[in-house]
């Protein structure tokens, strides 16, 4: 398969309902309340020029939080048999931060 076909896969992939849910499940174990007025991650938005191939088989990228490049989370993404589920999230330090000791009422 040539890379720009590779490439558009995996952006699809990225870009699907499946990736869409886990990308918000994995938002929701950093930040219970997150995507809701009273949560610390309030958006979010998929950078697709990160999108990357990793060698064991997922595909990487990353997802910019409340508008700031500081808060990144770095999603890896498996994609076999047509389901999608996120393999591991790494943050920068300033969403490590911000999530860090987050607790709600």
């Amino acid at each position: 398969m040539d890379n720009k076909r590779f490439n558009d896969e995996m952006v699809n992939v990225v870009k699907s309902g499946q990736a869409k849910k886990e990308i918000e499940i994995g938002l929701k174990n950093l930040d219970s309340k997150a995507l809701t007025p009273k949560g610390v991650i309030r958006s979010y938005e998929i950078d697709y020029e990160s999108i990357e191939h990793n060698p064991m088989g997922a595909i990487m990228f990353d997802v910019i939080i409340n508008k700031d490049d500081k808060l990144v989370a770095k999603f890896d993404l498996n994609n076999h048999s047509n389901i999608v589920e996120v393999g591991g999230i790494g943050l920068s330090e300033n969403l490590s931060d911000l999530v860090k000791g987050v607790e709600y009422d």
